[in-house]
């Protein structure tokens, strides 16, 4: 079974934190909009000015006209259309804007929905955070032996044993002491590490139909560069798109 190792207290914590979080989060986005004004308000801002200036030329002309000879009105009408035109698409393009903005909103509420609880997302990683990590692997059916693997960063074993061998979902817990090469007896470092999984079968053939998860406890939900919605297990930054399944983590 999947343990919180997260205490009562700092739950506790983590929920003032989380509201001053929450405030100081308006603070950052209303500066953030006074350093970085959207697009359209720059380019509206440029529009004005240049409509200012086009009304001043356009006065001082009507001024200084020659009675007998007075300027062609269709030019200065053609140009007050393309004004009108270009302040409508900068509507448009502000409405987008705050379309977009709105959205990513709503992404980043569904993505702390996930903090506190354990996911298994597509890969074959799990974190181990002390002394405890968690790994899981899905089996068919008539399976006789399930050997499991695990393996650090630099894809080095440095565990191996049996595994549970049920139809479905199987947990792997693990305390972080290695039994294979220089990692044996060894408590290994907090991080991430990956597992893998061959099954036999009861006629001593391999078994292939054989899954794991990338599984463990999300502490925080991110963008990446590109904008895509990721979540924070351990060092572990997970494309949301990539979560099969979602669960609570059971107390004590």
């Amino acid at each position: 079974m999947v343990t919180d190792p997260t205490s009562t207290a700092a739950l506790l914590n983590s929920g003032a934190n989380a509201a001053n979080a929450g405030t100081a989060s308006k603070a950052a986005d209303k500066l953030s909009q006074e350093k970085n004004p959207a697009k359209s308000q720059v380019d509206g801002k440029k529009l004005a000015e240049d409509f200012s200036q086009f009304l001043l030329l356009l006065t001082t002309q009507l001024k200084n006209q020659d009675p007998t000879e007075p300027l062609d009105t269709n030019e200065f009408t053609a140009q007050l259309v393309q004004f009108a035109g270009v302040e409508q698409q900068l509507a448009t393009n502000a409405n987008l804007e705050k379309m977009i903005s709105l959205s990513q909103q709503s992404r980043v509420e569904s993505g702390v929905a996930y903090i506190g609880k354990a996911i298994d997302a597509e890969g074959n990683a799990g974190f181990l955070a002390g002394k405890q990590a968690a790994f899981v692997y899905e089996l068919p059916d008539n399976v006789k032996e399930a050997r499991v693997t695990i393996m650090n960063e630099a894809k080095q074993t440095i565990f191996s044993g049996t595994g549970a061998v049920n139809k479905g979902k199987n947990l792997v817990s693990w305390d972080g002491i290695g039994n294979v090469g220089t990692a044996n007896g060894k408590q290994l470092p907090s991080g991430a590490y990956y597992i893998s999984v061959k099954a036999t079968g009861f006629d001593g053939k391999d078994v292939t139909g054989v899954k794991t998860y990338t599984t463990g406890r999300v502490s925080a939900a991110n963008f990446d560069k590109d904008g895509n919605l990721n979540l924070e297990v351990g060092t572990l930054d997970i494309p949301v798109e990539k979560v099969l399944a979602v669960r609570e983590i059971p107390n004590g």
